[in-house]
């Protein structure tokens, strides 16, 4: 299984709700240019995953464009303080297939540690930044049986 973690980019500051906020000028272009990146990489993408929130949802309409045999469902399970668990979970379900998920941090730092390292523990976390995209291989969803294989920023 394939599994590729993307994180919105740069969203206003502000908003009448966390989940409304949208992205700015520079986090739309920001996601435009990991997107063509992404789709260099010629990725094999069977599922895609998205948070109902709006910045999430704008970086992945970029992705929609460069793949549009891809539909993304959204999901609550990858919010911002969404348990990785359950992610894993998810994958779980889907590891038969090539998962994009577009989703936010705390989470995304989180999962990348719990696929790849293990551990939630916070000295032992990645950082993904803004429209970063994560590579991530495994044979076995499971805590630490991930390999980082590349990552992509924009």
């Amino acid at each position: 299984m394939v599994v590729y973690l993307v994180r919105h980019g740069i969203a206003a500051r502000m908003a009448n709700s966390d989940p409304e906020r949208e992205l700015t000028p520079e986090g739309i272009a920001q996601s435009r240019s990991v997107a063509k990146k992404f789709f260099l990489q010629s990725p094999q993408l069977d599922k895609g995953f998205v948070s109902p929130y709006e910045r999430a949802k704008q970086t992945a309409a970029e992705f929609r464009l460069a793949f549009p045999q891809v539909e993304f469902e959204q999901t609550e399970l990858i919010t911002p303080d969404s348990d990785p668990y359950e992610v894993l979970n998810l994958l779980e379900q889907n590891q038969e297939q090539n998962v994009i998920l577009v989703s936010h941090n705390p989470l995304l730092s989180r999962l990348v540690s719990l696929l790849v390292d293990g551990t939630l523990e916070s000295n032992h976390r990645v950082q993904v930044d803004t429209s970063n995209v994560f590579c991530v291989t495994m044979d076995i969803v499971a805590p630490g049986c991930g390999e980082l294989k590349y990552v992509l920023v924009p």
